[in-house]
């Protein structure tokens, strides 16, 4: 009965960090302070050693890889990828978790960059419907994101980044 305690007390916990991580999306003016500020809290609240962003390279996206582009903090956490390339990896608006043939997921690090990866969650970020990239996550542990692991809470985090980024691209 411990073991069920503790476990209901962690996902308590977790839901907590990733509910106060949207809550603080609503007080950023700008793009890249969203991404120079999400990306290091989302490691340090969940102890990930590796967290950066793929945005595909697309008209929609223009003003969003320009806002990043001008962030010399980003510089080694953004990827700008191929849309062809970033659809063989991604394809819906659900999270990827993956903790085995990982050498196609190498295509999402940043330029210049590689991580000792085991297992990585790849999640979608959206404007105005349309999938434009990811928040990726990585671990040396194989057994951080395999899977079949329930993802809605990540999910719920995108979808709030993505309503984040609607907001700011339009003003």
């Amino acid at each position: 009965m411990d073991e069920i305690s503790e476990t209901i007390k962690k996902n308590k916990e977790i839901a907590e960090k990733f509910s106060r991580i949207e809550e603080s999306l609503t007080s950023f003016t700008q793009v890249k302070d969203l991404f120079e500020k999400l990306l290091p809290r989302l490691q340090v609240e969940f102890n990930i050693p590796f967290v950066w962003i793929s945005i595909i390279k697309r008209p929609e996206a223009v003003k969003l890889i320009q806002s990043l582009e001008s962030s010399s903090l980003l510089k080694d956490h953004v990827n700008f990828i191929d849309e062809t390339v970033f659809r063989n990896l991604v394809t819906s608006k659900k999270p990827v978790l993956a903790n085995k043939d990982l050498q196609p997921f190498y295509r999402l690090f940043p330029k210049n960059k590689k991580y000792f990866i085991k297992s990585i969650a790849v999640a979608p970020i959206t404007l105005n419907g349309c999938i434009i990239g990811s928040i990726n996550h990585g671990d040396a542990a194989n057994i951080r994101y395999e899977p079949g692991m329930d993802t809605t809470l990540l999910e719920q985090l995108t979808e709030a980044v993505s309503s984040c980024l609607a907001r700011l691209l339009d003003t």
